[in-house]
Formats: structure tokens, C-alpha cells, sequence
């Protein structure tokens, strides 16, 4: 193997480890557990609980009709890195109601300004409706710190 290819594939793996090792020591001494919430107009709401703990994570997501009927529920238990307020996930995602298990990784943002936070995610998409309606979901959350 040429010299220069052994060199850039030590610099490759150098910078790959560093930028692990980054994401696993922040994630390490973060202690941080969120409220947030979304409303859609005459819809109904959601709420997404979440806390993350030296290196562990648990998100409990709840979905309400405009009635305040609970329609979807899931729980993600897991890992995750942190990059300053970019969080990545790798984390089994239970749906409560068929108990469904699956391995799922996201990705998004915490912001907090005070006792106010923001979750920002281009994960979101969209819910089709009873009446087979898309409900293109917001992709901030607004909460606070618990």
C-alpha cells in the first residue's frame, strides 16, 4: 500500500475516533431531563418527556386527539452522543399499544435559553388523520428544563 494512502487512512481514523470519543465523554456527564410539547389547532397536542443521563437516554412520547384521547404512545430507551446541543440516539423504540419493539436512531438539536427549551428536528414529517388527512408534524418542540 502506497505510503500516502496509509497516511490518509490513519488520518481518517484518528479523526473518527477523536470525534467519538467527544461525543461518548459529553454524553457522559450530561444530566438533563425536558418537557416539550407541540398543539395543533383543533387537532390536538403531543408531548415528548426526555431524559438524558451520563450517557443514557429514555423518551416517552405521547399523541392526544382534540378530545384528550390518547392515540399513540411510545417509549425509546437507549444511548446517545451529544455534540454541544446536538443529540444522536441509538435506541429501541417500543409502540405501548402492539408492544412492537424496533432499534431506531435520531438525531436533533436542544436549545436552552433559561428554563425554556427547544427541540428542533428535520425528522418529523408527517400523520395522516382519521380521515386520511396529512398533519405535517412541527419540527420544534417548545418545553422547558425539568
Amino acid at each position: 500500500m502506497n505510503h500516502a494512502i496509509r497516511k490518509a487512512i490513519t488520518g481518517i481514523i484518528v479523526a473518527l475516533l477523536f470525534t467519538l470519543s467527544v461525543g461518548v465523554g459529553s454524553a457522559l456527564f450530561t444530566n438533563h431531563a425536558y418537557d416539550f410539547r407541540s398543539e395543533y389547532e383543533q387537532l390536538g397536542r403531543e408531548t415528548l418527556l426526555a431524559s438524558f443521563k451520563s450517557g443514557r437516554t429514555k423518551l416517552q412520547f405521547y399523541a392526544y386527539n382534540s378530545d384528550e384521547k390518547l392515540i399513540i404512545s411510545k417509549q425509546f430507551f437507549g444511548y446517545f452522543l451529544r455534540f454541544g446541543s446536538h443529540y444522536f440516539i441509538m435506541a429501541s423504540e417500543q409502540d405501548t399499544a402492539d408492544e412492537q419493539q424496533q432499534l431506531t436512531t435520531r438525531s436533533f438539536f436542544i436549545r436552552t435559553y433559561g428554563d425554556n427549551a427547544y427541540m428542533i428536528s428535520d425528522q418529523r414529517g408527517i400523520f395522516i388523520t382519521k380521515d386520511g388527512k396529512p398533519l405535517h408534524l412541527n419540527s420544534v418542540l417548545i418545553g422547558r428544563k425539568r
